[in-house]
């Protein structure tokens, strides 16, 4: 091994991915005092003091229609990027999820002879052996985040590494009266509606929840409602659209998921907080119009083929809770699934047990450092 400056470079092309790939700055800076760490995101990265080759705040979508709205920018700076980093050319890159960018990178990266990490491989991908050989045929390693995927990986002979999901390292059981405190909230029977972190979701996620929220209290004025903004400028949002009887707050997710007896959510990443914190939750998710009929009709020509789309349910591979998409999710659907689980019966304590899987499944910490001891071995060739 040489003396010489190492460089890494860490690359996310949406909100979730970037976050991800800042948890790992501290540790390699910890391990690597001088290294330059270079790449492509957004805030969180920025925020860890990386050196932004290009800027992807705006390259994160939710639908077809803004991928096309979008896309002609997107071209433009992921060139301009891939200029820079070729001259650079990092000792090691890690890419995040995001295959459509990404798997075209990576070919760029192999041809170039440069070691590459594919962190969040997608899931999706993770039933055909043939996609995963083209992924590890691009790459220098294979890091998953989800016990099954890793299985299948080794079952496709692909040189894989598993360390668990990061999640795990953040995510907090709180003790009930802790929680409470911290919520300034009494004892109680409590449901948690998360309507989503982008402005989208919260749109067309909010009024649908509002409703479902508002039945079952008619038909249980016990229950007590919490809603956890997911940043300040959802919070602003939410403030135009929550009754009295929603308490709203900016953050504390963890803390309302671990008082509460359900969860009715939109699809994300705070499903997985929810199954590691024990909630049950109903799980929906809608797209406008125009992506809703476009998704209908890649499905119904073969070239989208979807299994699961919950993260719990992808996790095991099997449906354990439900999933409610575009025109399922209405307040009638949510509140049969929501009444169903808030009753004590086989229902609710099959889905018990089945989060307690998810949460082995995901593995134990600490995460994020063995990922990034994992990636400084490899920029120095200690593998």
């Amino acid at each position: 091994m040489t003396n010489k400056q190492r460089v890494y470079a860490l690359c996310a092309a949406e909100p979730s991915g970037d976050l991800q790939a800042s948890a790992l700055v501290p540790h390699l800076r910890q391990l690597d005092p001088e290294a330059r760490i270079i790449g492509i995101g957004g805030r969180h990265l920025a925020a860890q003091g990386v050196e932004l080759l290009c800027d992807t705040s705006c390259w994160g979508s939710i639908g077809p229609s803004e991928v096309v709205a979008r896309l002609p920018r997107i071209i433009i700076d992921y060139y301009r990027f891939r200029a820079k980093y070729a001259a650079i050319a990092p000792d090691v890159t890690v890419m995040i999820d995001s295959p459509a960018l990404f798997m075209r990178m990576a070919k760029y990266t192999k041809k170039r002879g440069l070691k590459t990490i594919y962190y969040f491989p997608p899931s999706a991908w993770s039933t055909s052996h043939r996609r995963m050989r083209e992924i590890a045929d691009r790459v220098t390693g294979v890091v998953p985040t989800f016990r099954r995927n890793y299985e299948t990986y080794c079952e496709a002979q692909v040189p894989v590494e598993f360390f668990g999901h990061p999640m795990v390292d953040v995510i907090k059981k709180f003790d009930r009266a802790d929680a409470l405190e911290r919520l300034g909230l009494t004892d109680g029977r409590y449901v948690t509606l998360l309507p989503g972190s982008r402005l989208q979701e919260v749109r067309l996620m909010t009024p649908i929840l509002v409703e479902t929220a508002r039945r079952l209290k008619e038909n249980d004025p016990e229950l007590k409602f919490l809603l956890p903004a997911a940043s300040p400028g959802v919070y602003q949002k939410l403030q135009g659209l929550c009754p009295h009887f929603i308490d709203l707050h900016n953050g504390k997710a963890q803390e309302m998921l671990s008082i509460s007896d359900l969860a009715i959510m939109a699809s994300g990443s705070v499903s997985l907080e929810a199954a590691v914190l024990g909630c049950p939750m109903v799980l929906g998710y809608r797209f406008n119009r125009f992506d809703a009929a476009l998704g209908r009709f890649l499905i119904a020509i073969g070239l989208l083929k979807i299994k699961h789309f919950a993260l719990p349910n992808l996790v095991l591979d099997e449906t354990i809770l439900p999933e409610l998409l575009q025109d399922e999710v209405t307040p009638d659907r949510l509140v049969e699934e929501a009444q169903v689980l808030l009753r004590k019966g086989p229902h609710r304590e099959k889905m018990l047990q089945d989060l307690a899987r998810v949460r082995e499944a995901l593995g134990e910490p600490p995460v994020v450092s063995q990922v990034a001891d994992y990636v400084y071995r490899m920029a120095n060739d200690l593998l």
